[in-house]
């Protein structure tokens, strides 16, 4: 990750807590924060002033992921209880000069994450909310290896988000652990079974059904893109960026779409027993 001169001289005022959005770093733990970045640097006469301190620090660390890591951790939660400030104006500030970096720090679940903005992701609104922490794992693992250019590694998450959300379906309607045979297609014929959401020429309007064979292509396209190009096999396909976020928002928008019809088909039989 690379941020502007411009950037790190504003940052540089946040991660020390010269800003009064940000808890306020002495000299010494300013050393021992940068020292988990590499750095082998002790608190001694002669010190820098902390700002010129951490200014130099961001600077010989810009273009590497450790600036990615220093700003989470600046509004890590976690660093703000039992401070006077609250960790949202600390948020808005930081995103105030990234944005001229094409970057920004969005919430997920209790954190914030760097996202990119020049290629920004579809965002999971509904499967983020599920409470299966394999589910939640896969879609910050896509995210994440978008960002850090692991194209193949995020091509892998996507499959195996997709699969999670189907076992998750399966298991919800079953009530006990399903056994997995590995088989995306196979999983999904059997969601589709299960949510009703086979093609049927008879009743379907065609644009429906066009939408639904869709959704069956892109799925065999993201098990076979997978096999070809994730990290699970050798691989000659040469992925590039554009093939990762195909497969990444793919696999989000069609969980967040199985997910949503799920929590309605549950909810419209609530109301059925009901009445």
């Amino acid at each position: 990750m690379k941020i502007s001169e411009f950037t790190i001289n504003h940052l540089a005022k946040v991660v020390c807590g010269d800003s009064t959005n940000t808890p306020y770093l002495k000299g010494y733990e300013l050393v021992i924060f940068f020292n988990k970045y590499g750095f082998n640097d002790t608190y001694e006469e002669g010190f820098p002033s902390r700002w010129k301190y951490t200014e130099d620090k961001l600077r010989a660390l810009n273009n590497t992921d450790f600036i990615r890591q220093i700003i989470e951790e600046t509004v890590d939660p976690r660093r703000f209880y039992g401070q006077p400030m609250e960790i949202e104006p600390a948020v808005q500030e930081i995103n105030d000069f990234l944005k001229f970096d094409k970057f920004e720090l969005r919430k997920h679940g209790e954190f914030y994450k760097i996202t990119d903005t020049q290629g920004v992701l579809i965002q999971p609104e509904t499967a983020n909310e599920i409470n299966h922490e394999f589910v939640n794992e896969q879609i910050e693992k896509c995210q994440r290896k978008i960002f850090d250019g692991d194209y193949n590694g995020a091509i892998t998450n996507a499959r195996s988000l997709i699969e999670a959300i189907f076992i998750e379906i399966i298991e919800r309607h079953e009530g006990k652990e399903f056994k997995n045979d590995g088989t995306v297609e196979n999983q999904w014929t059997y969601v589709k079974k299960i949510m009703k959401l086979e093609i049927d020429k008879a009743t379907l309007p065609d644009y429906v059904i066009q939408i639904l064979s869709g959704i069956d292509t892109a799925i065999k396209g993201l098990a076979g893109l997978s096999n070809n190009a994730g990290d699970r096999h050798a691989t000659k396909f040469n992925t590039k960026r554009h093939h990762a976020k195909l497969a990444v928002n793919l696999a989000l928008t069609i969980s967040d779409f199985l997910v949503d019809s799920w929590n309605y088909q549950a909810e419209k039989k609530k109301l059925l027993r009901k009445s």
